[in-house]
């Protein structure tokens, strides 16, 4: 049943939504003008909502600008997670709120297929009407699940489970728009690796660094906005319709969340914490990381329900998803931390028996090594915070140490401030007390002790040395030297000591000791005893070492080495270079034999040639001509014939 009709459809020029800082700078009026504009756009909201059924879907399918106004403010409100993008002004605010309030009316409105029982249509045709008309598009949901995911999750559960079920459409929509979001990831990721590493040379020499510092925050806020903002887009998409995770999945979405955390974390990280803004940002960051981490477990949530069926397939396929995402490594120690995702493969590891142990040990191996420098990291985070707390704290206790020192010696500057800390110590750091034991001479033994003018030693100086020179005549060190020469203990200890020289035993016990019967195997064989040798013919002859000899040449020692009582030869003699006399007379040799060669070869042509012609004056001149002409005809062989005539060294 057609409910549309085109002359039902209002005839009036609807407005856009238009964000308050892209109109309002600083004046008033821009701000006023901004007011009335938007006081319009509810107005239109208003009349849109008070037509009737017929009207109101006959406006909607034959006015294209009747929802104009409802898709720009879903493209650029401000979501509750990035509500300091909007003015803090209450005029602005007011109604700002007023806007979000009536475009939710108008999308409810959009997506009610029946309102009484006279008023109605089948759900099908509705989101035939809305999705052939481009009305209500995937990527409205996206942008309707940012601004109201958490606020009416109920009801945009009911309204996406009709949707996609009535209209196949939208699945068709929905994968193509999973693909753009893909591509959108890696070209945002490009971009912000060269912004970010590149940013500060992009910016001509005559801008002031102020101008760059403001440039710089206003990119890494951009990119730190788009980062929350398209997580909670996925995160509340899935969400509200969990069925999408098996789309996503299918077009590897967690993959592409892997890899662009692992890459862009850092470098955010990096370039806040150089320009100092790791407090601002910070709440929004973690955030963001949450989120994007949630989407990867919620594209994966289909399979792991599997898993839990004992599906050795989805097993396998969930086993080999881990493995790809194990490549990144910033991305699954953040997973791991939120998740446990050592506690799931041990869990798919009890419920699986029949799968290869082996898959399972790998993976818990890798991602104890991957969070190995993570935890190390932490640790060592702790140690130096503990380390920081102990020297703030001593440093405290040492400043008021000093302050309790120099309140003495304001009146006993004679006094030494390490015999002050002394008295300090003795009297519980009371240094009225400290005073007038002093001024009364009225101070212990325990303090008479140390010399008056003794320095002021920290603990780690005196437990160092071991010795403590405040004390007259060096007492404790005389304590320690007679420490070291009571041998006292000795006596104590030589009872003991003295029981392990006596062992009894009986004389039969003796003689198994030792029971041995005489070998007669080997006493027939005669041993010749050799002779001696000559310790002349053991030792080789004493020569002196080469580099103590005097210069001589190699031939010069040949003839010496030969000239031995027993003629040797020298074979296989090979000097460390040869003789370049010998080289050059060996060379021209050849080439005076190759040169002879030639001419043999050339004598019965040139007798031929002469006997062909007259006289030798023809050739002559031929050859005068051949040599000045040559250059005007192609021959292309020189130059390899010039090559080869430089290598063998004819010139």
């Amino acid at each position: 049943m057609a409910v549309e009709e085109k002359k039902l459809a209002i005839k009036r020029q609807f407005l856009r939504y238009i964000h308050p800082l892209k109109s309002i700078t600083n004046t008033s009026d821009q701000k006023e003008c901004w007011i009335e504009q938007m006081q319009y756009l509810v107005k239109d909201f208003k009349i849109l909502l008070n037509l009737s059924f017929k009207e109101f879907w006959s406006t909607v399918v034959f006015n294209k600008q009747a929802t104009m106004g409802l898709c720009t403010f879903f493209q650029e409100a401000a979501p509750p997670h990035l509500m300091d993008q909007l003015p803090e002004d209450s005029d602005i605010l007011k109604i700002y709120n007023e806007i979000d309030y009536f475009a939710y009316k108008l999308f409810k409105r959009l997506t009610t297929s029946s309102e009484n029982e006279e008023n109605y249509m089948s759900p099908h045709y509705m989101w035939g009407l809305l999705c052939n008309n481009n009305i209500i598009t995937i990527p409205m949901l996206f942008d309707i699940c940012s601004i109201y995911g958490q606020l009416y999750k109920k009801e945009l559960e009911i309204i996406f489970k009709e949707l996609f079920t009535c209209q196949r459409l939208y699945k068709e929509n929905l994968k193509s728009s999973i693909q753009f979001t893909i591509k959108c990831l890696s070209q945002f990721q490009d971009k912000i690796e060269l912004d970010i590493e590149y940013g500060n040379h992009r910016y001509q020499s005559n801008e002031t660094s102020t101008n760059i510092e403001e440039a710089n925050l206003c990119m890494i806020e951009d990119i730190i906005n788009f980062l929350l903002d398209t997580s909670y887009s996925i995160s509340n998409f899935l969400e509200i319709y969990p069925i999408a995770s098996s789309f996503f999945y299918q077009e590897k979405l967690h993959l592409k969340i892997a890899s662009f955390y692992h890459s862009i974390k850092p470098l955010i990280y990096k370039k806040v914490i150089a320009m100092n803004k790791l407090e601002k940002f910070q709440e929004k960051l973690h955030a963001s990381r949450l989120l994007l981490v949630k989407c990867v477990r919620q594209c994966l949530n289909h399979i792991s329900i599997q898993t839990t069926k004992k599906s050795e397939n989805a097993v396998e396929e969930y086993l080999e998803v881990i493995s790809e995402l194990l490549a990144y490594n910033e991305f699954i120690n953040d997973y791991n931390v939120v998740y446990n995702l050592i506690k799931d493969i041990k869990k798919c590891q009890q419920f699986n028996k029949e799968i290869d142990s082996t898959r399972f040990d790998y993976l818990l191996k890798s991602l104890e090594l991957i969070n190995k420098p993570y935890t190390e990291l932490e640790h060592k985070e702790l140690e130096e915070q503990q380390l920081e707390l102990q020297s703030s704290s001593s440093n405290i206790e040492n400043a008021k140490l000093q302050s309790l020192i120099n309140n003495v010696k304001d009146l006993l500057p004679h006094l030494g401030d390490g015999f002050i800390q002394k008295c300090l110590e003795y009297y519980e750091m009371d240094s009225e007390k400290v005073i007038n034991m002093v001024l009364e001479n009225c101070l212990p033994a325990e303090l008479t002790q140390y010399d008056l003018n003794l320095p002021l030693i920290s603990e780690y100086e005196d437990n160092a040395t071991g010795f403590d020179p405040s004390v007259k005549g060096n007492k404790k060190l005389k304590k320690l030297k007679a420490v070291l020469d009571d041998k006292s203990f000795r006596n104590e200890m030589r009872t003991f000591y003295e029981n392990y020289n006596f062992t009894e035993i009986t004389c039969a016990e003796l003689e198994s000791y030792y029971n041995d019967e005489y070998d007669d195997t080997y006493d027939e064989v005669e041993y010749v005893i050799p002779e001696p040798a000559d310790e002349n013919e053991k030792r080789r002859p004493d020569v002196v070492p080469r580099v103590l000899m005097e210069k001589k040449s190699v031939t010069e020692l040949v003839e010496e080495e030969s000239s031995d009582d027993e003629p040797q030869q020298v074979l296989n003699f090979q000097p460390f270079c040869e003789n370049p006399e010998e080289v050059r007379e060996r060379q021209a040799r050849r080439y005076a034999a190759k040169q002879s060669n030639r001419s043999n070869r050339s004598k019965p042509q040139a007798t031929a040639s002469s006997s062909a012609t007259p006289s030798g004056s023809n050739v002559e001149l031929d050859r005068q001509r051949k040599n000045e002409n040559k250059a005007f005809r192609g021959n292309h062989n020189r130059r390899n014939a010039a090559r080869y005539k430089q290598q063998k060294g004819m010139f």
